[in-house]
């Protein structure tokens, strides 16, 4: 028996189809060189633009101002001429003007709605420094306020010697104040110093506040020491009535009195009586006896010395007519006096 092998059919050949896409179109490639000719094109229209622009801004900005610190409104200032003088402490002061504002520019300090500012001029005709301060001697008078103290002050505590400066002294004032009606007062009412008061407008009699000078002719023989005397021979030239004296201002209803000496020695030697603190003394009308407060005649005056020149300072009440110069007997309770009109 003949044995069979089994035929296996060949598998199926499948052929593939080549795929058709619908819808889809392919795009060339556009020519290089076009293309960039036309981003060329671009770019320069875009730098022409920008440039336009550029110009038009920059022009713009130049007639712009910026400022990072303005410069402040100014401030109105009203102003009232005063340029009346009175003297206070051996100075001799002039309120130039009165000015109002609510702020200054070269004034930080600022207590109240406005300020008042007085343009001084002070002058020292002494041959000394004198010196002030303001805060305690200048107040500001208006009507139906208390006295308005200082708040900023430029001028010096006093000008030297034969000099002047000037300045200014500034008040804080309620708004609306009128400069016509104010007045300057100086002096201190803490220690009771006779005030000196100088209107801005009206009445005003500074001549109340000068110092005057009443011309002598005395001479008085004085003999040191009381036994077996050396005669000295004291002329007084003049008595200087003052409310200030080396610059301090006289009490309330007081003055200073000055009595001007020139001083010889006829004797062969020296004659030391003392220094007039010793022996010089004054009377007022109601009797008392007073030292001096002040005095530079010499301790000792050389043989036949003339006209050795000092003064002895009293301070008495103001207003005197007539004085009574006293002097004493040293080592004794006695002394001589001398009675002059003023």
């Amino acid at each position: 028996m003949v044995k069979k092998t089994p035929t296996i059919p060949d598998p199926p050949i499948f052929q593939e189809k080549t795929p058709v896409l619908h819808g889809t179109k392919f795009l060339k490639r556009g020519n290089p060189s076009r293309q960039w000719l036309l981003f060329s094109s671009l770019l320069i229209v875009g730098i022409i633009m920008l440039t336009l622009v550029s110009s038009t801004v920059l022009g713009f900005l130049k007639n712009v101002k910026f400022s990072f610190n303005p410069a402040p409104t100014p401030v109105p200032t009203l102003s009232f001429n005063v340029n009346r003088t009175a003297p206070y402490a051996g100075l001799v002061y002039t309120v130039l003007n009165a000015q109002y504002a609510t702020s200054f520019d070269d004034d930080g300090i600022r207590t109240g709605p406005a300020i008042v500012r007085l343009n001084m001029k002070v002058t020292n005709p002494s041959t000394e420094q004198i010196s002030v301060i303001y805060y305690d001697i200048a107040r500001l008078i208006a009507p139906k306020l208390d006295p308005i103290s200082p708040t900023n002050v430029t001028l010096s505590v006093g000008p030297r010697a034969r000099s002047s400066e000037t300045g200014w002294i500034d008040f804080s004032v309620p708004a609306g104040i009128r400069l016509d009606t104010l007045k300057l007062r100086l002096g201190s009412t803490v220690i009771g110093e006779y005030l000196v008061t100088i209107p801005f407008s009206g009445a005003f009699h500074p001549e109340i506040y000068k110092d005057r000078s009443s011309p002598q002719s005395l001479d008085i023989n004085y003999g040191f020491p009381p036994s077996a005397p050396l005669n000295l021979v004291y002329h007084l030239s003049r008595v200087d009535i003052r409310y200030a004296y080396r610059g301090n201002q006289a009490k309330a209803g007081q003055q200073y009195y000055v009595l001007n000496f020139s001083v010889s020695n006829p004797n062969g030697v020296k004659v030391s009586p003392g220094f007039g603190y010793d022996y010089v003394r004054l009377i007022y009308n109601d009797g008392s006896t007073h030292p001096p407060i002040d005095n530079t005649l010499p301790y000792t005056f050389n043989a036949f010395a003339k006209g050795v020149n000092g003064r002895v300072v009293f301070i008495g009440p103001a207003g005197l007519g007539s004085i009574t110069i006293d002097f004493l007997v040293q080592y004794t309770s006695a002394g001589n006096n001398y009675t002059v009109s003023l």
